[in-house]
């Protein structure tokens, strides 16, 4: 599969992100066709009783997602998705329609699993591989500092692959292996065998050396379920387990495991995970406000802090959290109860079946992948590559039983499925060619940037602007980056160029972006900037109003309330700002300190 491995840091800004997504949106758009001329898959699925079950939980999953956009708050960034992940209607609408169109090549008996298995194979050892080189210290696509934690000798290391992110990379590797491992059984060449082999063991590996948590436990589940149901016959394969926990335990007491060391060390340290138990409970409570009907797509980034409790604010005043981290309560939040009930639904059908795969020699390795990454998933939300082998993973498993009643009709396809699929495959087309050139200008207007060339920059971006699909915005990034730079400039049109449009991109992000209170908080040190505390103390209340117990706005803003002379109100805003940063941070006191030693000297 050629997704997970696409990363483009030269040509893309979201380098990671745009490449896969607009992949997937091309190949998608490209099936859509075909499939609507000749639809003797799509009618061979259909005729199959659990085909049928397959495809209306699909169709059910899409309206719902249309209706949860429709409903939200920022329906434009539900549409196109947020930044970090891209996974708005649109990119899911794809991914449904792909599952859809993978789904209905199995029950025609078009599509051959073993070709899928060694696709996956392939992909995921060089991903593997990539992140073991990450791990000793090779990267050269990114800079490694982007996933060093740390300092000294108790330096980590999590190394995301291709994937964004070290959870991410382990929960597709959880995958990865397990296919794997399926591709040894189903094959009869040496080959594709040792490919499957490098598959599997290059994804343990990695898994470990990624230090995710959640990873690691899906594949110690799958091995576990793969040990009980294969008992008999599992023999070789628990001497090859035994053997690679050897081979594991050497490597991590050697020199070079010393930073998957320093890694168990943050485990017995957080044993709870971070954040992630007060961030489900807080997350619970923002779904019941509108528990039916959802906040929408990707709308967890805007609305979360309004629900942040001052339990989680204090214990982790400097998170972002960008998603709820479980794939069931993430679907309940951006659409409401109807579609956490129904993905539910659709992983219980699934895993039935996968239990059943256990016990067959040839499925076994996908019924230990969907089970193993299920584990997984429930600590992470879906971003595209991992909700794509999930799907995948469950529509080979659910393809056994995809036997038609009858045969299909070779009759053409009605009208209404030629038109629809037509204006599917233009739709995702349409959508893929904006997102792509507006990421590639923006890579060009970072380039600008680190130039210093301010007008430059400031054309490409207009340009990048125009081509991005509805709800797609980098606006608080070029805010930031054009306000830095104008401070930096000696010429005064310059300066001033560049403080307009940091002006500009903050109120449009402000208005319209992903990050309202972010926006907010930067916007405020940009007016701070010219010495416009109006304009500075109204950003940073609206910051918040939008993050009420997040304390760098109050700290921020009692501050300039104390340098306006205003002590009173920055004696209460700089309590505030101690209160919720949980002593976290020394600089905070010390700023109620000054403020209070000021008030008592007068």
């Amino acid at each position: 599969m050629l997704i997970p491995i696409l990363a483009l840091p030269f040509w893309f800004f979201y380098f990671d992100i745009t490449p896969k997504v607009v992949t997937l949106l091309g190949l998608t758009s490209i099936a859509c066709l075909p499939a609507v001329r000749d639809s003797r898959a799509l009618r061979a699925l259909w005729n199959s009783p659990r085909g049928r079950i397959l495809a209306l939980l699909l169709a059910a999953q899409a309206v719902i997602t249309l209706t949860a956009t429709a409903a939200s708050p920022m329906a434009a960034l539900s549409f196109s998705g947020g930044n970090w992940r891209r996974f708005g209607l649109v990119t899911q609408l794809a991914l449904l329609t792909a599952v859809f169109l993978v789904a209905a090549e199995l029950a025609a008996k078009r599509l051959n699993l073993r070709h899928t298995l060694r696709a996956v194979a392939i992909s995921g050892a060089i991903i593997a591989a990539y992140a073991v080189l990450q791990y000793f210290g090779w990267d050269p696509l990114l800079p490694s500092a982007a996933y060093h934690i740390g300092e000294g000798v108790w330096t980590i290391v999590r190394p995301p692959g291709t994937i964004g992110h070290a959870d991410y990379l382990g929960c597709y590797l959880v995958f990865v292996v397990f296919l794997g491992g399926s591709l040894i059984v189903r094959e009869q060449s040496r080959v594709w065998r040792l490919a499957g082999a490098l598959a599997a063991a290059a994804g343990s590996f990695a898994v470990l050396l990624s230090g995710t948590r959640s990873a690691i436990l899906g594949v110690a589940v799958g091995a576990i379920l793969l040990i009980v149901r294969r008992r008999p016959s599992m023999r070789h394969a628990a001497a090859a387990i035994g053997l690679l926990a050897v081979g594991l335990g050497w490597f991590y007491y050697s020199p070079w495991g010393l930073k998957l060391r320093g890694r168990t060390r943050w485990y017995v340290e957080d044993p709870m995970g971070g954040a992630r138990l007060l961030l489900w409970r807080d997350s619970l409570r923002m779904a019941r406000d509108r528990s039916l009907r959802g906040w929408g797509p990707e709308t967890f980034t805007t609305e979360f802090a309004r629900f942040q409790s001052l339990e989680l604010a204090r214990a982790y005043p400097d998170f972002y959290h960008e998603s709820p981290h479980n794939i069931f309560i993430d679907e309940l939040v951006s659409k409401g109860a109807g579609a956490m009930l129904l993905l539910m639904g659709f992983c219980g059908w699934t895993s039935i079946a996968a239990w059943k795969a256990l016990g067959r020699r040839k499925d076994a390795g996908l019924g230990a992948a969907f089970l193993g990454g299920l584990v997984s998933l429930q600590f992470n939300s879906f971003v595209l590559t991992t909700a794509l082998f999930c799907f995948v993973t469950a529509v080979m498993l659910l393809a056994s039983g995809f036997e038609p009643r009858a045969e299909p009709s070779l009759r053409g396809p009605r009208w209404w499925l030629v038109l629809g699929g037509v204006a599917l495959s233009l739709f995702f087309a349409v959508f893929a060619v904006r997102l792509c050139a507006g990421d590639v200008l923006l890579a060009r207007v970072k380039a600008r940037l680190e130039a210093n060339d301010i007008m430059g920059a400031a054309g490409l971006y207009d340009r990048s602007r125009r081509w991005q699909p509805p709800g797609v915005t980098s606006d608080l990034y070029y805010s930031r980056n054009m306000s830095a730079l104008g401070r930096k400039q000696r010429n005064l049109m310059a300066a001033v160029k560049a403080f307009q449009e940091a002006v500009q991109a903050g109120i449009r992000s402000a208005h319209s972006g992903e990050e309202k209170q972010i926006s907010y908080y930067h916007l405020a040190g940009v007016y701070a900037q010219v010495n416009d505390f109006g304009d500075a103390e109204r950003s940073l209340r609206s910051a918040i109003a939008y993050a009420p117990n997040w304390f760098k706005p109050r700290w921020m803003l009692a501050r300039m309330l104390e340098s306006a002379g205003r002590h009173a109100e920055a004696l209460s805003a700089a309590k505030e700002a101690v209160d919720r940063d949980g002593g976290k941070h020394a600089e905070v006191k010390e700023t109620l300190e000054q403020i209070r030693k000021g008030n008592g000297a007068r």
